[in-house]
């Protein structure tokens, strides 16, 4: 078919203004424009078959250029055009206008000048044009072919055919020979392509739509899967490779082997490894838009191996692998899966061979410091000095410190900062750098080796050894963006790239059974995210969804960032050795949250846990080592169970159960002796004996665990310390347990500042059934507490005794042991119908106890009472039970005038003070001296209450003569108080009588007491 060069066209009432060097076809007139100017269209020469140019060549030539522009003669192929320009002929269907550019900027030297202007012209406009194509099959220039920065020159859409590339799938194994053939010739077509296309300076090449098959290699023959070398499509320096919507498929037989694997036939099948695509040692490199399946579907797993000497333990097949130093590399809208190790993996070795490495194996240092003249001497302890490294000029332009292997990957460098020291030739120092762990430095031109200089180390020692690698850096800037890595073998992303940002993908069921029911690879390090072992510097892991799978994300970084993320139905964050952490705004659903390991003992790490949510059955959070430092600040934390302990702070955060009621499990939510525990709520952990909680501080402590709130909260007993305290914290619907590390001695728990309402608290569980230890006692404080039992509470007691032992059931040698209550500057408010007893048997039976040696001791306190019959100090009415005793000092009752006093057991009392309320001077009841009655109705210039002078009973009722009294009415006369037994009417004296009965007219009195005198108090300033 005839191949044109199609202009603007349409009715030339419609002509716009064209750019410079755009041709415009107008199909009502018949002619042809091109534009020539800013303001202008140029009519030019029209050329067709029936009419030519007055110039028309006269040697058949079909293709003209002169100063008018170029005309094509008959349908000429486009192929003509290019060949006489000098460029390569294409079989594309549709050339875009930078293609056609490129075409003409190669043209040759036999081109007139005249000739050169009109393409110089065509081009610099194209340059700065909108993005076009010209597609020279149809009758009208059309966008085939959408791409990104269309305007940038370099975009080459791959020619299949000629590098021999061809299009489809080849299904599940076995595969024949040609079939194995064409996949191997897909992988040399793709990268002499990209070849092609980055020597030729197009830096965006384009996979024409379709599905290809590609296959691993092992041409060099090695028996074992690290020794493998694959033939993977790479990638060059400023290319883009786009897969334009296209699927990439391994094929592989894990039963049959592969023509292209040399290895030895002892090897079997399933062990070739192989990555599809590596980016290796380049710089600004992307793969973008298209999808790449691994080798799973196509395996077998019929080896009936176990462990990683098996099908299912393979981990080294990978779809993108960058290595060696490549920089600023982009992963964009790819879908990556099925392969055995991880999708996208970033390499991060420094152990290599060859130039890469300037001690592959020397890594000691000795005794002495290079002074300010280049000498070594032994003036400063401590310092230490390496051997010489030397350096390969040209090749080692920068270097970096790294580490390889394991989980421990941060050097055991006492003093964070360390010491370059260059040398050129004449061993002179040239330079001194200071750097930190994974610090890239440049290197100066004239150096020929270098040394390390450590200082602050351990002195005396006759050489350190401190294992690292000095080497080029590693790879950074890796961006991974809105893709989807999923149902790969061992995990998602693994990585090892300094500044690596990871951000707006879906990773999910990766380290599962790739929804194939494929055994599970036989390890627990199956995760999402998996940094453990590639160290890297400044990772950022932010809006991601990672789902469905074995463990999270792995953190072996040294500084990172965790943000924003989802994280459900998989292990949550892991964070391995690290200089700082920082975890927010995350959303964990059935996720553990945080996970922390310990780290090298010399590295100082921070990490921070902030305004995240968790919604887990169980979390552990361990601060190992007084270099570590954890904080968990302002988060949302709905679990079961969490295990806290060490160089942890917990700060605002809201505690919640995760199952609730239903929950049928011990909960284990510990945060015992960690450094600070403040400003939290802890809520709906209290379901019969499931939910355990543990937080407590050490009395002796000097770690701040206060100022909490704990609501419907049942404590345990972990008994790691003999003597605890609460600080100003809240307590509602809690029960509260002592802790007892050493039976043998006392022990006692502490409220200050506390609020304690409708709770309690118990002592003694450690003693159950133990009748060998004596002598000890067990004892609750409560230090200017406000202890409130409301209408709601209908529990029994506010300190109950476990101890099942009673006074009489020891030994003659053994001494009884002894439980106290005291109730010191606090207040207790009692309004609950139900009796409630401040110390008893550790029964739910308001009228059980057993003979313990129990005491109660109040002092400067407050109680309030609604009903005193409702409240108790102890049992007092059983004669089997007479151990008990109190004693109350200078403390107020409001609402009831003291306690009874009790058959059984002993109660002192020491200077009552009663206070009632009301808002007008007591008319009723008994008042001793300095009994006050405070002031409802408090306004300014009036006073606080009335305070009783003379003891007495309150009366405000007068006698009055020949006045009708009924039954049971209360009068004063005569400073005495006096009582209507009989109804009548008085007479004309007063009663005075001061004991017995006496008749009043109609009416008998009863003498009362003496009348109460009251003064005001507390006067309030107008």
């Amino acid at each position: 078919m005839s191949q044109k060069i199609l202009a603007r066209k349409g009715l030339k009432r419609d002509l716009s203004q064209l750019n410079i060097g755009e041709f415009g076809y107008c199909v009502d007139t018949k002619e042809l424009f091109i534009g020539s100017s800013n303001t202008e269209n140029k009519l030019i020469n029209i050329v067709s078959k029936q009419s030519f140019s007055p110039n028309a060549p006269s040697n058949n030539e079909t293709i003209q250029i002169n100063k008018n522009g170029i005309f094509l003669f008959d349908d000429t192929d486009l192929n003509d055009l290019v060949r006489k320009l000098g460029g390569h002929g294409t079989t594309n269907k549709v050339l875009t206008v930078p293609e056609l550019v490129k075409i003409l900027s190669q043209i040759n030297s036999t081109i007139s000048s005249d000739e050169r202007l009109v393409i110089k012209n065509f081009i610099s406009e194209e340059i700065a044009s909108t993005p076009t194509f010209i597609n020279y099959t149809n009758e009208s220039l059309t966008p085939d072919l959408v791409m990104a920065n269309s305007n940038n020159l370099g975009i080459y859409v791959i020619e299949l055919e000629r590098w021999g590339i061809v299009q489809g799938a080849f299904g599940k194994p076995p595969y024949t020979a040609e079939q194995w053939q064409k996949a191997y010739n897909n992988i040399l077509g793709f990268n002499q392509a990209l070849k092609y296309a980055s020597d030729n300076g197009m830096n965006r090449a384009v996979v024409p739509n379709g599905t290809y098959s590609f296959c691993y290699t092992n041409f060099n023959g090695a028996a074992e899967i690290y020794a493998m070398v694959n033939t993977p499509i790479k990638l060059y320096s400023n290319q883009t490779l786009d897969f334009n919507g296209s699927t990439f498929e391994v094929m592989y037989d894990s039963i049959n082997k592969n023509p292209y694997d040399k290895s030895p036939l002892t090897t079997p099948a399933w062990k070739l490894s192989g990555e599809l695509i590596r980016i290796d040692n380049v710089s600004n490199a992307k793969v973008i838009n298209g999808t790449i399946v691994g080798d799973i579907p196509n395996r077998s797993f019929s080896d009936g191996g176990s462990g990683f000497n098996s099908e299912k333990g393979m981990e080294q097949t990978y779809g993108i692998k960058i290595d060696s130093g490549a920089q600023f590399i982009s992963i964009e809208n790819i879908d990556v899966s099925m392969f055995m190790g991880d999708g996208i993996t970033i390499g991060s070795y420094p152990t290599k061979t060859g130039k890469w490495n300037l001690n592959p194996s020397d890594t000691k240092a000795f005794p002495g410091y290079v002074d300010a003249t280049g000498k070594i001497v032994q003036t400063i302890p401590g310092a230490y000095i390496t051997n010489k490294f030397p350096v390969i000029q040209g090749e080692h332009k920068q270097l970096q410190m790294r580490t390889s292997g394991g989980y421990t990957r941060i050097p055991l460098i006492a003093n964070k900062t360390f010491e370059y020291i260059f040398y050129n030739t004449k061993d002179a120092v040239i330079a001194r750098k200071k750097a930190v762990y994974l610090q890239v430095v440049t290197v100066p031109l004239d150096t020929s080796y270098i040394r390390l200089q450590f200082i602050n180390e351990k002195i005396g020692l006759p050489i350190i050894d401190i294992f690292y690698s000095i080497t080029k850096p590693q790879a950074h800037h890796v961006k991974i963006s809105g893709s989807t890595i999923h149902d790969n073998h061992r995990g998602g992303i693994s990585g090892g790239a300094d500044f690596t940002y990871i951000s707006y993908n879906k990773i999910y069921h990766n380290g599962m059974d790739s929804g194939l029911n494929i055994p599970l690879f036989p390890d627990s390090t199956r995760y999402a995210i998996n940094f453990e072992d590639s160290y890297s510097n400044n990772v950022i892991i932010e809006n991601n969804h990672i789902f469905s799978g074995f463990n999270g994300v792995l953190m072996g970084v040294y500084h990172g960032r965790i943000v924003g993320n989802i994280i459900s139905e998989i292990g949550g964050v892991v964070v391995y050795n690290n200089a700082n952490i920082v975890i927010d705004g995350n959303v964990f659903y059935e996720s553990s949250g945080l996970q922390i390991t310990n780290s090298v003992a010399t590295q100082e790490r921070n990490i921070l846990f902030t305004n995240n949510t968790i919604n887990s059955s169980a979390m552990t959070i361990i601060g190992t080592g007084v270099k570590t430092r954890v904080r968990l600040i302002n988060n949302v934390i709905n679990l079961d169970s969490l295990t806290s302990s060490g160089n942890v702070e917990i700060i605002g955060n809201n505690f919640k159960s995760y199952t609730g009621s239903t929950y049928t499990g011990y909960s284990n939510v510990t945060i015992d002796d960690i450094k600070i525990c403040t400003g939290n709520t802890f809520e709906d952990f209290n379901y019969g004996s499931h939910y355990r909680v543990s937080v407590m501080k050490p009395k002796d402590s000097t770690n701040d665990i206060s100022n909490n709130v704990f609501k419907s909260v049942s404590f345990n007993s972990n008994n790691l310390a003999n003597d605890i305290e609460f600080l100003n914290s809240a307590f509602y619907d809690c029960l509260v347990s002592g802790q007892v590390a050493d039976a043998t001695l006392s022990h006692s728990i502490l409220f200050k500042n506390c609020l304690f309402q409708d709770s309690s608290l118990e002592l003694g569980g450690k003693y159950v059934n133990n009748t060998s230890i004596g002598g000890v006692t067990g004892k609750a404080t409560f230090n200017n507490c406000k202890i409130n039992y409301t209408s709601k509470y209908n529990g029994v007691f506010l300190m109950g005794i476990s101890d099942n032992i009673k006074s009489t059931g020891y030994p003659e040698n053994i001494i009884p042991r002894n439980y106290v209550l005291e109730l010191i500057n606090s207040e207790l408010i009692h309004r609950s119908t139900t009796i409630t007893t401040l110390v008893k048997y550790y029964n739910q039976d308001s009228n059980f106890d057993i003979n313990h040696y129990k005491k109660v001791m109040i002092e400067n306190s407050r109680i309030r009472a609604l009903d005193i019959s409702k409240l108790r100090l102890f049992l007092s009415t059983n004669p089997n039970i007479y151990t008990n005793s109190a004693t109350i000092k200078n403390t107020t009752y409001e609402g009831f005038n003291g306690f009874p006093t009790p058959a059984f057991g002993s109660l002192e009392s020491y200077t009552p003070v009663y206070v009632s309320t009301s808002s007008t001077i007591p008319s009723s009841g008994f008042f001793t001296v300095g009994q006050k009655v405070e002031n409802t109705n408090v306004i300014a210039g009036g006073f606080l209450g009335w305070i009783c002078v003379k003891a007495g009973y309150a009366n405000t009722n007068a006698w009055t003569a020949n006045k009708a009294y009924n039954i049971n009415t209360f009068v004063h006369s005569n400073n005495k108080v006096y009582k209507a037994i009989v109804v009548g009417t008085s007479g004309t004296a007063a009663p005075s009588h001061t004991t017995g009965k006496a008749i009043d007219g109609g009416v008998t009195w009863e003498y009362v007491g003496v009348l109460a005198v009251f003064k005001t108090y507390g006067v309030i300033s107008n």
